[in-house]
């Protein structure tokens, strides 16, 4: 429902939300199952992947996956400063992904690759042209 007081929003925040909430749900997910495996001893042992390695990936995606799923929701939701808290964490998403990718080398490229990757399409998407727009009316 479009309030008269709000420009009705653009497909583009709409799938940045969208976007955001997957991926706050997918950090939490990876956080909670490496954390899991961690405490039953199945990770599997590589040369150079320390438990303490895991156990602070596993605690950085756990910690990072709150505060994302609440940015997108906010974005969903079209509160105010959405879009400047969605992007400063989906830049800690690119650290945090960049971090990991260094530390536990190519087991866990793909998933680093995906989260860079989800990460720049919502700030490009949050800061095109119609983004811009809906931001500047809706203030």
């Amino acid at each position: 429902m479009v309030r008269p007081d709000r420009p009705e929003r653009p497909t583009t925040i709409v799938v940045a939300g969208a976007l955001t909430v997957l991926t706050g749900a997918a950090n939490l997910l990876v956080g909670s199952v490496v954390l899991i495996l961690l405490g039953v001893d199945v990770l599997p042992n590589r040369p150079g992947m320390s438990s303490t390695t895991l156990l602070t990936v596993g605690w950085g995606y756990l910690l990072l996956g709150a505060p994302t799923l609440a940015a997108g929701l906010g974005l969903l939701a079209g509160r105010a400063g959405s879009r400047a808290f969605v992007t400063v964490v989906m830049m800690l998403r690119i650290a945090l992904a960049c971090i990991s990718f260094g530390l536990l080398d190519g087991w866990y490229a793909g998933s680093s690759i995906f989260g860079v990757a989800a990460a720049l399409a919502v700030i490009t998407l949050l800061w095109d042209s119609r983004a811009n727009a809906y931001f500047h009316r809706a203030d």
